[in-house]
């Protein structure tokens, strides 16, 4: 062959290595989109887009989110912009953490391999905040973790814009800023780290001043709920019944609907898994927990009260309830409530008043048994089996801070649910599972290249010149 054909043969070889890994993440990101398409709507969803619409923004859900929406609504109207955006910063992010440790194809199946994984991908179908947070959150470590400086401050812009779309997504940005994060090298360990720490520390008001400054109505969500919540939760941990003459002071005017029989009307409400029982059907309180108009102040004012005495007053009650609300949130009972949004628990008059497509294709229809039922007949989507596991590979992570802050991440969020999950709900976890996936992954494509260097050469593998 001559120069010229050798030339050629050089070019396409190039492009074809260049063009496998993209293919790949076509084809796996193709094959989400037809599963997903044109993205789900809970309640949640349809309450952000209708601000987004409104440009009149509440802190029900972090107002940057609809802010987002509202911009990507005008360009492709309905769900279809948003789930663009978060699945395709969580596939590419996944890829170029990947390539820390691969090579470019392998790489790629990797990514694609936990993109596709049920348990990461049935959340992403929904357009949620924890999906967009768990999206820009892994390109947050992506490009943080990257030789350049500008890719290390676009690590923390994403880590800013994840933060700012969920209120706890500061538990999982600590571990990896703080761990991850250095502007340039320097000699002093505790220099880098109190440099990482002031960006944590910069990344996190940043985006809470921006969800305040976009609010343009309080809906002082906690009295309406996690208020509540722990107040029946204490009481129902509460050993013996306390006397309505001790309660009725503290309850009454929290303009509960019952005026007897206080402690054990709560008790007999009480669910570690979700407080929506209590404000369903025949209601203990009438207050918003959606909508524009919070509750008035007198009842958000008397709420707080109560709380305060009740949980003050019974602190090991309380302790034991958060720690009832965790386990369902863990998914340890036999019978997990927390579960994965379905294409038709879709509010079809809400899709039809907004405009957006009602679309079911049979794929669609026959993927969603399949992964319902890897739900319903397996542990697959019990977060507690990835926490497990979290913990167990720590020990392997001590030589990788990559592995490590990912690991921790995960763990950290999670544990924020200890204080803060009132629902057991499974996307409240699903930033633990990417994180478990990430550093399986990880690790073992780093076992396998430590081996690979340490296996001794075979006899005559040199040719002397």
């Amino acid at each position: 062959m001559d120069s010229k054909g050798h030339t050629v043969t050089s070019r396409v070889d190039t492009w074809q290595t260049l063009l496998r890994p993209y293919a790949i993440l076509a084809i796996g990101w193709t094959l989400f989109e037809l599963y997903a398409y044109p993205g789900l709507m809970s309640p949640d969803s349809f309450d952000q887009l209708e601000e987004a619409r409104a440009h009149f923004y509440t802190d029900s859900h972090p107002p940057t989110m609809a802010a987002l929406w509202s911009i990507v609504d005008r360009i492709i109207p309905g769900p279809f912009g948003m789930l663009l955006i978060q699945s395709l910063a969580l596939l590419s992010g996944l890829y170029l953490i990947m390539r820390r440790v691969l090579s470019p194809t392998p790489a790629a199946l990797s990514a694609c391999v936990v993109f596709l994984f049920p348990p990461v991908m049935a959340p992403m179908i929904a357009i949620w905040k924890d999906c967009l947070m768990a999206g820009f959150l892994v390109l947050g470590i992506a490009w943080i973790t990257d030789a350049r400086k500008s890719r290390r401050a676009l690590g923390l812009f994403a880590c800013f814009v994840a933060t700012a779309m969920r209120y706890n997504a500061l538990a999982a940005t600590l571990p990896l800023i703080v761990l991850l994060f250095e502007w340039q090298p320097v000699r002093r360990w505790y220099v880098r780290y109190a440099i990482a720490v002031g960006a944590w520390l910069g990344v996190t008001l940043l985006a809470l001043g921006l969800n305040a400054a976009l609010t343009d109505r309080k809906m002082h969500f906690w009295y309406s709920s996690y208020a509540l919540a722990d107040i029946t939760g204490t009481l129902a941990n509460v050993d013996g019944t306390i006397p309505d003459e001790e309660l009725r002071p503290l309850l009454a005017p929290t303009q509960i609907t019952i005026d007897r029989a206080y402690h054990d009307t709560l008790r007999a409400r009480y669910r570690a898994d979700t407080f929506l029982k209590l404000l369903e059907g025949n209601p203990l309180w009438r207050v918003p927990i959606r909508g524009t108009k919070p509750a008035p102040v007198e009842q958000r004012d008397a709420i707080g009260h109560a709380w305060s005495e009740i949980v003050s007053s019974h602190v090991g009650a309380y302790v034991c309830y958060r720690f009832q609300a965790f386990h369902e949130v863990l998914g340890l009972p036999e019978a997990f409530v927390g579960h994965v949004f379905r294409p038709h628990w879709q509010t079809r008059e809400r899709l039809v008043k907004m405009g957006i497509p009602i679309v079911t294709s049979s794929f669609q229809r026959t993927l969603d048994e399949w992964i319902h039922g890897l739900g319903t007949a397996t542990a697959m989507f019990r977060p507690w089996i990835y926490m497990l596991l979290s913990i167990l590979l720590l020990p392997f992570a001590r030589r990788s801070r990559l592995v490590l802050a990912v690991l921790c991440s995960g763990l950290v969020m999670e544990l924020s649910l200890l204080a803060l999950a009132i629902t057991a709900d499974y996307r409240y976890s699903h930033w633990l599972v990417i994180c478990t996936c990430i550093s399986v992954v990880l690790l073992v494509a780093q076992r396998s290249r430590d081996g690979m260097k340490s296996r001794p050469e075979p006899i005559g593998s040199k040719v002397a010149n």
